[in-house]
C-alpha cells in the first residue's frame, strides 16, 4: 500500500498538527491493525506514531519503510506517552469522530495542548481507491460472490438462518477472505422486511429469503445482497415487488459516473419505485462507500449534494419491505471510473432458486 504518499498528501494540507486516533485511519496510513495507536501527523511532513508496549515490535517493522515516521512507545499510562508525543505544541488537531469528549478534555488538561476539531480530513483521502485498494474490494468481492455460487450446498447442510449465515462466512473464508466486522443478515419469510435484521433461530422455510453479508481482504470490505424464493412460485405480489427493485436497483446503478450528485443517483432509484406505488416502502438510503469501512463516503441519500468522484466504491440497493408479508433488497457494489463506473459484484439476480 502507498502509506508514504498517503501521509504526504495529508500533511500537505494540514496547518495546524493532527491526532489520527481512529483505527480505519491508522491502518489506511501506516498499516497498522492493532487495538492501541495514535499518529502525530505534522505539516512538515514527519510524523510520530505513538504505541504501548504490546505493539512495539510491530509498530517499529510497519515504520521501517517510512523514515518520516518515528515511533515513541510509552509503558505507563497513555498520557505519560501523549505530553512527550505533544511536546512543544499549543494547539493540536483531533479527529471529532474519533475520540470522546472525556479524551479531548484530558488531553489538554494532562498536557497543556489545545485540542482543536477536525472532521473527515482523513476520510476524504480514503475515499478515492488507488489501484491496490480496488483490487482488494475486488477479491472480496469475488469471495461473496463464490459463497452465493455455493448457496445451493450451503441450503442442504442448514435449516435456520444463524446455520446460513455461518455457512456464507465459511464459504468466503474458503476463498481467502476474512469475516466482516458485521454477521450476515439472513432473514427468512416475513423477517425479510426488517432491513436490518438479525439471523437467529427461524427456520428457513421454502419460501422468501433475504441475504445481506460480506467479508475483507486486507481489511477491505466486500458488501452484497440478494433476495431469493426457495422453491415452489412466489406469490404475484412478491413478484411484483422483486421486479420493482431489480428496475430502480438498475436504474441507480446506470446512473454512478463521475460528477453525479449522490442525490440524483438516489432520485433515479426513487423515480422507478414511486413508479411502481412502492417508494414509502424504501425506508433507507440507496447506498454508501465501502472500503477499510463497510458504511463511509460517499453515502447516496435523498438532496445529497456530494458528487461522486473517480475512485469512489459505492454501494446501490434499494429494497421494498412490506411489514408482516416481507421484503425484496439487491445490492451490488460500484467503482465509479473515467467513463462511467464498474459493478465489481457479479451474482445473478433472478428471484426463484434454480
Amino acid at each position: 500500500m502507498q502509506h508514504a504518499a498517503r501521509l504526504d498528501a495529508l500533511a500537505a494540507g494540514l496547518d495546524t498538527p493532527l491526532l489520527v486516533s481512529r483505527l480505519p485511519n491508522l491502518r489506511y496510513l501506516v498499516g497498522f491493525t492493532g487495538s492501541s495507536g495514535h499518529l502525530l501527523v505534522r505539516p512538515d511532513g514527519t510524523s510520530v506514531f505513538l504505541t504501548d508496549g504490546r505493539y512495539g515490535e510491530k509498530a517499529a517493522a510497519l515504520l521501517e519503510n517510512l523514515p518520516a515516521v518515528s515511533l515513541l512507545e510509552f509503558g505507563g499510562e497513555i498520557w505519560e506517552g501523549m505530553r512527550e508525543l505533544l511536546e512543544g505544541l499549543d494547539t493540536v488537531a483531533l479527529e471529532a469522530h474519533g475520540v470522546t469528549w472525556e479524551f479531548a478534555r484530558s488531553l489538554e488538561e494532562k498536557t497543556g495542548t489545545e485540542p482543536v476539531a477536525t472532521q473527515g480530513v482523513v476520510e476524504d483521502g480514503r475515499r478515492t481507491k488507488d489501484d491496490e485498494e480496488v483490487a482488494c474490494l475486488r477479491r472480496a468481492a469475488a469471495a461473496g460472490d463464490a459463497a452465493f455460487a455455493a448457496l445451493g450446498g450451503l441450503l442442504e447442510q442448514a435449516s435456520t438462518e444463524a446455520e446460513l449465515a455461518w455457512g456464507l462466512v465459511g464459504a468466503m473464508r474458503d476463498n481467502n477472505a476474512d469475516p466482516a466486522d458485521w454477521d450476515p443478515i439472513v432473514a427468512a419469510g416475513a423477517a425479510a422486511s426488517l432491513p436490518h435484521y438479525e439471523a437467529g433461530h427461524r427456520p428457513l422455510g421454502d419460501g422468501l429469503l433475504l441475504l445481506d453479508y460480506g467479508c475483507t481482504v486486507e481489511g477491505y470490505h466486500s458488501d452484497m445482497s440478494r433476495t431469493l424464493w426457495l422453491a415452489g412460485e412466489p406469490d404475484e405480489e412478491m413478484r411484483r415487488v422483486y421486479r420493482a427493485v431489480v428496475e430502480s436497483q438498475q436504474a441507480g446503478v446506470d446512473a454512478v459516473g463521475p460528477g453525479v450528485s449522490c442525490g440524483d443517483v438516489d432520485e433515479e432509484v426513487r423515480k422507478v419505485l414511486r413508479g411502481y406505488g412502492y417508494e414509502e416502502q424504501f425506508v433507507h438510503g440507496t447506498g454508501h462507500g465501502v472500503g477499510l469501512e463497510i458504511h463511509e463516503a460517499p453515502f447516496l441519500r435523498r438532496g445529497g449534494e456530494e458528487r461522486l468522484r473517480v475512485g469512489d466504491v459505492v454501494t446501490v440497493e434499494p429494497g421494498v419491505y412490506l411489514p408482516g408479508v416481507g421484503g425484496v433488497r439487491i445490492e451490488d457494489m460500484v467503482l465509479v471510473t473515467a467513463d462511467g463506473s464498474d459493478v465489481l459484484t457479479s451474482s445473478p439476480r433472478e428471484f426463484v432458486l434454480t
